[in-house]
């Protein structure tokens, strides 16, 4: 399990352990995987991982010994989210994932997921998606068996509209009209354990419903119960402002363009989660840390 101290990998370690498998999860934090993380992502006890592998995968060297003879599937969530040690999409999305790619070399592997993203193609220039296109890229010239998990959107990336209307106020990147259909991470991690056990090489994931930023606002707002106030920032605008923060810090600059250009496209996967948005939301305003066990349609 790479990726485990994020908000997708903290959930599919559970999801992996539920399903009887015996987990290594790579972290640099031994402490990372046992706090929860943001936006309900939870902690991982003692009980939900049978051994944790102190290492950076964007250090190759501290890799050996990740994968062995007893490894079936390796899964890997491994991206640039809220990092603040300046490294690019290239040397983590990439290049990271690469490196546990390269540890696989002469094991017998029964799979490996990969979790990228879905509509790759609308942003293909985009440094991110470059960077993750590059992995499928790998693994296909690894020869491994893989499958790639393309998700429409994660519900921690929504968790800060909820945080906007808590203050009063939504920023909309464009108009807001472009629809998605995120899926919550006890959700995805589901699906990816799915993927794991199947054939097919790719495998799209949404959430229940479809929104725009617009309809996404209007849940936030009503669940704080503020009323609706939106500003629209042009995309002319939200342009220079990406090309001003790039001159700041390339891998800001790369994550900004990435968040100004999914305003502008469309995303939509097929259903495969049952958690709504709102029931997210409702979680997090009442402080609960496990939206999963909460959640009336979660069954």
């Amino acid at each position: 399990m790479a990726g485990a101290t994020g908000y997708l990998g903290k959930y599919a370690v559970r999801a992996f352990k539920r399903r009887g498998y015996w987990v290594r999860a790579l972290t640099r934090s031994a402490e990372g995987l046992a706090e929860p993380g943001p936006f309900s992502a939870p902690a991982i006890g003692a009980g939900e991982v049978d051994e944790v592998f102190v290492g950076e995968a964007t250090r190759p060297e501290s890799l050996e010994g990740l994968v062995d003879d007893s490894i079936d599937v390796v899964f890997s969530s491994i991206g640039i989210s809220r990092q603040r040690d300046g490294l690019t999409f290239e040397q983590v999305d990439h290049q990271a994932n690469k490196n546990l790619i390269d540890q696989c070399a002469g094991r017998a592997i029964q799979r490996f997921t990969y979790v990228s993203m879905l509509g790759a193609e609308q942003i293909a220039d985009l440094a991110i998606t470059r960077a993750h296109e590059a992995v499928v890229r790998d693994l296909e010239n690894a020869g491994l068996p893989h499958t790639i998990v393309r998700p429409s959107g994660y519900f921690s990336d929504m968790g800060a509209v909820l945080d906007m209307a808590r203050r009063g106020r939504v920023l909309l990147v464009g108009e807001g009209n472009n629809r998605f259909n995120p899926i919550h991470g006890h959700d995805l991690a589901e699906v990816c354990v799915d993927a794991s056990e199947g054939e097919a090489a790719v495998v799209e994931a949404g959430g229940p419903e479809t929104l725009s930023q617009r309809d996404l606002a209007a849940i936030a707002f009503d669940v704080v119960g503020k009323p609706v106030k939106l500003t629209v920032l042009p995309a002319w605008l939200c342009n220079g402002l990406v090309k001003g923060i790039g001159l700041l810090s390339e891998q800001f600059g790369d994550l900004a363009e990435f968040i100004v250009r999914s305003g502008e496209v469309d995303g939509v996967g097929p259903v495969r989660g049952r958690i709504t948005v709102r029931e997210y939301f409702e979680a997090l305003e009442a402080g609960r840390a496990d939206v999963p066990l909460d959640a009336t349609s979660a069954g």
